[in-house]
């Protein structure tokens, strides 16, 4: 790879970090609807279920938990819950409800709201209960004790043992507080019509197509400035591209970033872009099942045989760093000594298979999504691979075969990514775990050996509530991690994010990881 070009790419980057999405100066103004691009809109909005990133940015828009997040600091913000105190042996949170909030259905917010919300996924009997919903998994459920309205505004959780993320957990999109008045009225279609507390409501909801929703007179924080977003899916990078440049859509999520140069080009096609956080994890997956990547020395060499800098200055138009492990540098733990492992050696590569004493070439299939940057991703990987002495084929796949294919462990390389939905490292740390690893789909089932050890790691993370003792754990786990090499790290997606010149205010931390919040956003005309 050319320094000069990697230089160059970066100068891209930190040009485009330098440039604010929000009007410094100026005075909010109420009113307005905003639209935004999705690459999918869910057939439902149920929390218990994954509906697609445009599923999830309704939920994001209408939802709100116990607690919220700041993805800058890592912390817990209040939410629902005013106040919250923890016992000294971390296993009672006793939370405040605010007094005075409703639904919106008008119902109130009670401390019995909330339970019976949170409650659903274990109780069979609740009329909105639906078998299999696995998105509540994510709530730590299983370490729950008791969870129970002590007063009509007083919750108390209590833990079988400590859980260092169990605040932070609140904060996904399924610890949202649902109105129980809709979980009884709707029941199993709840996610037709849902009712929750958050900033905007469900005016109308198209499964499959798009969501309308207009402002929350009484949400608890103040009315939102806008009146109303609409949430409309797109079939492709393509037509959410024209789309902004006909000037139909305000925010595009998933606008193509090779349009990143030709969009800055254009002083007056009333399109600004920003540079969201590193929060997002390229990587791909290697089957050790599989009897040609059973050897390890196969595997590193693997590791070693790409090219990560022309990867993320061409497929990636230079918007992501380069990697180290399964944490990123904004992430609590993180190593950066995982750069002298997740880095391109070519002759080192090849030693490695011939180390291993097996028949060249070794015939590969590497399965991706045939969406945004994967396939080019893809056709680079496999011509580095190819140099070394594989035979790759590139397996094209749409996003649900994709995904039913590596969810029943038949790839043998796959592309994925790892967003985290909350500012904590265990997020990313638990799929790694040999329960999760064998069962969700894109990741690669546990190597058997390291297995024990890396659930040890994994489950002293979310228990250690002291934070020098949780660096220290997440740090061995990323060694560890790099040992295997059944994760092989491409690079921290810097995304581009698309704003048309009239919305100010919008919050590029969550919005990288996929977190959309229009609390704040404004039109300035």
């Amino acid at each position: 790879m050319n320094r000069r070009l990697l230089v160059f790419a970066w100068v891209l980057v930190i040009a485009l970090m330098g440039f604010s999405v929000s009007a410094q100066d100026a005075q909010p103004q109420t009113g307005g609807t905003l639209v935004v691009a999705a690459e999918s809109m869910g057939d439902a909005l149920d929390i218990g279920f994954w509906n697609g990133f445009g599923g999830l940015h309704v939920i994001d828009s209408i939802g709100e938990g116990l607690v919220r997040a700041d993805y800058e600091t890592g912390e817990a913000l209040p939410g629902l819950a005013e106040s919250w105190e923890i016992s000294e042996d971390g296993l009672v949170y006793t939370f405040n409800i605010r007094q005075g909030m409703v639904f919106h259905d008008g119902e109130p917010i009670t401390a019995a709201a909330v339970v019976r919300s949170m409650s659903r996924p274990r109780n069979p009997d609740d009329p909105s209960y639906i078998e299999g919903m696995y998105m509540y998994g994510n709530q730590g459920t299983d370490n729950w004790e008791s969870l129970v309205a002590t007063d009509e505004y007083t919750v108390t959780l209590t833990l079988k043992q400590p859980n260092a993320t169990q605040l932070l957990v609140f904060t996904r999109p399924e610890g949202y507080i649902i109105s129980p008045e809709a979980m009884d009225e709707y029941g199993t279609e709840v996610g037709l019509n849902m009712s929750m507390a958050g900033p905007f409501k469900v005016e109308r909801f198209v499964p499959g197509q798009e969501a309308v929703l207009v402002a929350n007179e009484d949400y608890w924080a103040g009315r939102p400035y806008l009146d109303q977003i609409i949430i409309r899916a797109y079939p492709d990078e393509a037509s959410i591209l024209a789309a902004l440049e006909a000037g139909e859509i305000d925010l595009p999520l998933y606008a193509p970033f090779t349009s990143v140069p030709r969009i800055q080009a254009d002083e007056n096609d009333g399109i600004n872009i920003a540079v969201g956080a590193p929060l997002v994890n390229l990587y791909f997956g290697i089957n050790p099942i599989t009897p040609e990547l059973q050897n390890p020395k196969v595997r590193e060499a693997i590791n070693y045989a790409i090219d990560r800098e022309t990867l993320i200055a061409v497929a990636l138009n230079g918007l992501a760093m380069p990697p180290a492990s399964i944490l990123a540098p904004n992430d609590l733990g993180y190593d950066p000594a995982g750069e002298a492992i997740s880095t391109y050696d070519p002759e080192r590569a090849a030693a490695l298979l011939a180390e291993a004493g097996v028949s060249l070439p070794i015939s590969l299939e590497l399965s991706f999504e045939n969406n945004r940057f994967w396939p080019q991703v893809s056709e680079l990987m496999a011509a580095d691979l190819e140099a070394v002495g594989f035979d790759v084929t590139l397996d094209r796949l749409d996003t649900g075969t994709f995904f039913g294919k590596v969810g029943e462990g038949l790839q043998q390389l796959a592309v994925n990514q790892r967003s985290t939905f909350l500012p904590d490292p265990h997020d990313k740390a638990l799929i790694l775990h040999s329960v999760i690893s064998s069962t969700d789909a894109g990741r690669p089932a546990a190597y058997t050996e390291t297995a024990p050890q890396m659930d040890a790691l994994i489950e002293a993370g979310a228990t250690e509530d002291t934070r020098d003792r949780r660096i220290e754990i997440y740090q061995e786990l990323q060694a560890l991690v790099l040992q295997t090499h059944q994760l092989v790290f491409l690079g921290y997606l810097t995304p581009p994010i698309f704003v048309s010149d009239r919305v100010q205010n919008v919050d590029t931390q969550g919005t990288a990881a996929g977190r959309v919040n229009f609390r704040g956003v404004w039109l300035s005309q």
